[in-house]
């Protein structure tokens, strides 16, 4: 056993942190599925919660949105004066067993929000898990717009951070870099290309860390040119990151669900299946032990450790280059879109690995078939999977996505994400509209070990729907 290794993890949760809660299913958020379960049992609240991966607003010539940040006690928020404003995001970090329990969540979620008596719509909502009660919080970012002439939109996104490499200290930069890039990422992922401006979320037990958190917050934003908002640690006492991020576009976004047509392919920006290395990476830190039993399955410890750092970089690096493709393919704002020159829709890809396909099937109330899934280690992804290590070996890092895009436009799309190191591939087409679903032409409980998420969606081998 690394005494050393699990030295650290014990002063991680010393300060309140869960470093390795991720591992097994590849990201520590609640999942989709019980957060929208338990909405549905919020009857009554003046705060409209309408969960999506981002949200937009419109850009007024020369007067930038500004934020307005009010933090709270989960169990017992302290409402001395509500904002005044009608739009926010938000971000809970709730304990364990309550974010895993749609009831239970969906009690503390109705407890919490009916201390609010102004109407607020939310569409993007965060919501970490974590094993300490007192560590729970919730935090508004309400934005505040301006009137005036509008000339393109406002994205925003939230998040905290799901996956880190907790073999480096708390106060290490790798956590923070991976806070602020994975709330652009979203951004990124919606054709942004400037005016980003980041409100970073962060906490710890103490002064010293605090102030090394702010000088890696400070050399992250001059590393790469962009805007900051300090609004100070959330004087929580856990050790915390998160950020709100903003951006602007002059272009129409990408996200036209309602015009995707039969016939349109599916593009995948980069392979499937990259988290499970570091998983696995993470489980001989775990116990040293396991480093035989994988090399005896031929997965050896140095492709691991390289994957690992391969993906450390990947999350603690924005990927604006990225954005610069996406908006290629974007047609001016309040100008004619053609859907022969232009992506009609993306959506995130990330951790939720293969699930994506259903979530866009659901958003484009289409019938979609996948005939190929780009897998980064199909070895990898074999063996985690059938030992039961991970629940979903499909899950990915940042700049997976899809894309989806007429014939006459697919293969520049390639070509242009080619140019910057993505492996992008066509894996598959709108098959029927006005019937969500998804059919596979490949077998993908070889990549999923949780059964019961499976059989949440629709997802039918191309087979089976042939009989």
């Amino acid at each position: 056993m690394d005494n050393k290794f699990w030295e650290s993890m014990e002063e991680y949760r010393r300060l309140g942190f869960d470093p390795l809660r991720w591992v097994p299913l590849c990201t520590n958020e609640v999942d989709n599925d019980t957060l929208h379960s338990s909405l549905k049992n919020i009857k009554r609240s003046t705060m409209k919660i309408i969960p999506s991966w981002f949200d937009a607003f419109y850009y007024t010539d020369g007067k930038p949105p500004e934020l307005t940040r009010r933090i709270y006690n989960l169990d017992n928020p302290q409402i001395d004066r509500e904002v005044d404003i009608k739009r926010a995001l938000l971000i809970f970090r709730i304990q364990k067993e309550i974010g895993e329990d749609p009831v239970l969540l969906a009690e503390s979620l109705r407890r919490f929000l009916k201390n609010f008596h102004s109407k607020v719509i939310i569409k993007k909502i965060a919501m970490s898990l974590t094993a300490y009660h007192d560590a729970q919080l919730a935090i508004l970012d309400y934005i505040e717009l301006h009137r005036g002439n509008k000339i393109g939109y406002i994205t925003a996104n939230n998040s905290t951070t799901q996956i880190t490499d907790p073999t480096h200290g708390p106060e290490s930069q790798i956590h923070s870099d991976i806070a602020l890039t994975t709330a652009m990422e979203n951004l990124n992922l919606l054709g942004c290309t400037s005016g980003f401006k980041l409100f970073p979320m962060y906490d710890a037990p103490n002064e010293e860390i605090l102030d090394k958190i702010r000088k890696n917050l400070d050399a992250f934003t001059s590393r790469y040119n962009l805007t900051m908002e300090d609004y100070s640690s959330l004087k929580t006492g856990k050790l915390f990151f998160g950020t709100t991020a903003l951006a602007t576009t002059i272009k129409e976004l990408p996200v036209r669900y309602d015009q995707v047509e039969e016939g349109m392919q599916i593009i995948i920006s980069d392979r499937l299946g990259k988290l499970p290395a570091v998983c696995l990476y993470m489980l001989t830190e775990m116990d040293p032990s396991n480093i035989a039993k994988f090399e005896d399955n031929n997965i050896l410890l140095n492709v691991l450790s390289s994957s690992k750092d391969e993906v450390i970089k990947n999350l603690s690096e924005p990927h604006l280059a990225f954005g610069k493709v996406i908006s290629k393919y974007c047609p001016d704002f309040g100008t004619k879109f053609d859907k022969h020159a232009y992506i009609t829709a993306v959506y995130p890809v990330t951790a939720d690995g293969i699930f994506a396909i259903g979530k866009l099937a659901e958003l484009t109330n289409s019938h979609i078939v996948i005939n190929e899934i780009p897998m980064e280690s199909e070895e990898i992804a074999k063996f985690a999977t059938k030992e039961y290590l991970i629940e979903n070996a499909t899950a990915s890092s940042n700049g997976c996505h899809l894309i989806v895009a007429s014939k006459e436009i697919s293969s520049t799309i390639i070509a242009d994400l080619q140019k910057y190191s993505y492996k992008p591939t066509v894996i598959g087409f709108i098959s029927k509209k006005g019937w969500p679903s998804v059919s596979i032409e490949k077998d993908i409980s070889q990549y999923v070990a949780s059964k019961s998420k499976l059989s949440r969606l629709d997802f039918r081998e191309q087979a089976e729907s042939q009989v």
